[in-house]
């Protein structure tokens, strides 16, 4: 900057940047924040550093208190044995906050950070008093506990059916004040007790701390009574309380972090939140209010209960799986998230081993978002495939594409380009010619429910045996059932890819569901009949008979299919669709060219 005043703006404003992982675990996304600050921490230093050496060579005369500030600041970090030191202390205490439900992942998380202050130290008599850092980083729930005074007046409103609410009385409104007025104190004990921490010379005392964890105590428990009520509990009961506390753990948000929940909320938001369906920890604890709850997994609960935490500035960007906004038991997370926001940047990416995996150990799709008030619009990728040697240049080739008005009843559609955009537009201008029978009125077609780059369907029924059952369908064919002149037409359809880019732009591209054909604008077109065919009868030709020992069922025996040996003749089937959907050769020239280098393999072959 050329002038103070910029980096001035810009020091305070970064100094208050408030940064959340409201499941931090072990820390690794508050470390990949520490990370990203420390150079702007150092930028920003020796940014004052040089405006105060130009003013002492400058000639100009200049008031005693010219550039004060800076000089206030740098004082401070010199005053540490490492300037290094200093900005992470600064960090970890200004701006860094998590929480977790597991005391000793949260234990975990504030040693790795000591570590990473002490690692700064060259020798012994360098070693200053660690931050105590008990009140950035905290343990408890997430999911359970009031995040606004509001939440808090509901609770006591509300009446005994749920249904209702009273007007508070004279007494309740009294109390509400005092909860306020006691989490105000508390915030501005909070403070005090950072900024002897931050200060030259500062130092925090037992009883410092034993009295902001007295207030601390003592509201949490008058919140509790509160929150008990809405979930049937009798304070009186003991017993029954102490079991609620101990298994729900509450978190009440606008008291352990008033003065930031006070200001609207957080700035950041980051993390990974458990994929764990709620059924798992439905007899540990239960949740209550949430929009999202028929969702049936707690990361849909977390991205939930994260926009009452975030101010209207915030960005929020979390690793969760890419079912998230493609499968209809999502569809509560799409309407009250994603599209809460006025942005939202999606990266869609294989993450299971196909061929690769984004991290080790991890097989799901998955999916990174970054969501925000600050644009205005729903941009995604397509779904991204990647090799090992490929990763560290996956991020920066992501190419993003504006959805518009493009969209599915459950899902966000994958797109990767404008022109993909036109294929889904073109397709979705189309209505289906084609209804399923009655299993009693049509004759069976077969499709494989997991497909990854082929989509496999046949009109009669592959080879598979197990010592178990005996020869059968295997169980990853699901039926359709359709008229005898209609069946090889809707069967090459399936193959086609066409249809594979219709089904991996709004499926959990890892089941084929019944819906996702039915909703498939079909057509009997002139000249599929004898294409399909022909594709089945070269499917068979290119299987080989397998075998394989399972603990489960012993020896299996089944037919294996190589679907892109008969690339040639499913392409015929897309030329014939392009005429008949109406695309163009562009358009057409990138269906038959879509995804090929990983549908195809790196040896072509």
């Amino acid at each position: 900057s050329e002038g103070p005043e910029l980096l001035r703006a810009f020091w305070h404003a970064m100094r208050d940047v408030s940064v959340l992982d409201p499941t931090c675990g072990s820390g690794a996304f508050l470390f990949a924040a520490l990370n990203v600050l420390e150079p702007l921490y150092t930028a920003c230093l020796e940014g004052m550093r040089g405006f105060l050496d130009d003013a002492e060579r400058s000639e100009r005369t200049r008031s005693p208190r010219h550039l004060e500030d800076f000089r206030k600041v740098l004082d401070k970090a010199e005053g540490h044995p490492s300037e290094r030191y200093f900005i992470l202390k600064s960090i970890v205490l200004n701006n860094l906050y998590g929480v977790d439900i597991m005391e000793e992942a949260v234990e975990i998380c504030k040693l790795r950070l000591f570590l990473k202050l002490v690692a700064q130290l060259e020798r012994y008599d360098q070693i200053e008093p660690l931050p105590d850092i008990d009140f950035n980083v905290r343990t408890g729930n997430t999911l359970v506990g009031f995040t606004s005074l509001n939440a808090v007046r509901r609770a006591m409103t509300i009446t005994p059916d749920g249904k209702q609410f009273r007007a508070l009385d004279e007494e309740q409104r009294k109390t509400l004040e005092q909860i306020e007025e006691d989490a105000e104190i508390a915030s501005r004990a909070f403070d005090r007790f950072r900024e002897q921490q931050t200060a030259l010379g500062g130092e925090v005392t037992a009883g410092d701390k034993a009295a902001l964890r007295s207030r601390l105590d003592g509201l949490r428990e008058e919140l509790d009574h509160y929150l008990a009520d809405e979930y049937g509990i009798t304070v009186k009961d003991s017993q029954a309380y102490g079991c609620w506390q101990s298994s729900h753990q509450p978190f009440h948000w606008f008291v352990e972090f008033y003065g930031i929940m006070n200001r609207g909320g957080f700035d950041v938001v980051v993390g990974n939140p458990p994929y764990v369906e709620y059924s798992k920890v439905k007899d540990d604890y239960t949740v209550q209010g949430y929009e999202t709850e028929t969702c049936g997994n707690l990361y849909a609960y977390v991205l939930e209960r994260c926009k009452t935490l975030t101010n209207q500035r915030a960005f929020l960007s979390m690793i969760v799986p890419l079912s998230g906004h493609s499968t209809k038991r999502m569809t509560p997370l799409i309407d009250n998230f994603y599209e809460h926001f006025r942005s939202c940047h999606l990266m869609n990416i294989s993450g299971d081993a196909n061929p690769s995996r984004l991290f080790p150990g991890v097989k799901f799709r998955l999916a990174i978002f970054v969501a925000s008030n600050s644009d205005e619009g729903i941009f995604t990728s397509g779904y991204t495939h990647f090799y090992a040697d490929e990763r560290d240049t996956l991020f920066s080739l992501l190419c993003y594409t504006d959805i518009g008005d493009l969209r599915y009843p459950t899902a966000i559609p994958k797109v990767s380009s404008p022109l993909h955009h036109q294929v889904l537009k073109r397709l979705n201008s189309h209505q289906s010619a084609w209804q399923e029978a009655k299993s009693n009125l049509g004759n069976e077609l077969l499709y494989h429910s997991a497909p990854v780059n082929w989509i496999r369907s046949h009109t009669s029924t592959p080879y598979f045996h197990s010592d178990r059952d005996g020869e059968k369908k295997s169980t990853e064919l699901k039926s359709l059932y359709a008229e005898s002149d209609l069946l090889p037409s809707i069967q090459g359809i399936l193959c086609s890819t066409t249809f594979f880019i219709w089904w991996s732009s709004h499926s959990d591209c890892y089941h084929l569901n019944k819906p996702e054909v039915l909703t498939f604008p079909m057509l009997s077109a002139d000249g599929l009949r004898a294409i399909s065919q022909e594709l089945e009868a070269a499917m068979q030709a290119a299987s080989k008979r397998r075998v394989y020992n399972y603990k489960t069922t012993g020896r299996v025996e089944y037919d294996e299919f190589y679907m892109k040996l008969s690339k040639p003749i499913i392409d015929e089937i897309d030329r014939v669709l392009a005429k008949h959907y109406g695309f163009s050769q562009e358009e057409l020239d990138f269906i038959i060219n879509y995804d090929i280098k990983y549908r195809m393999g790196r040896d072509g072959s």
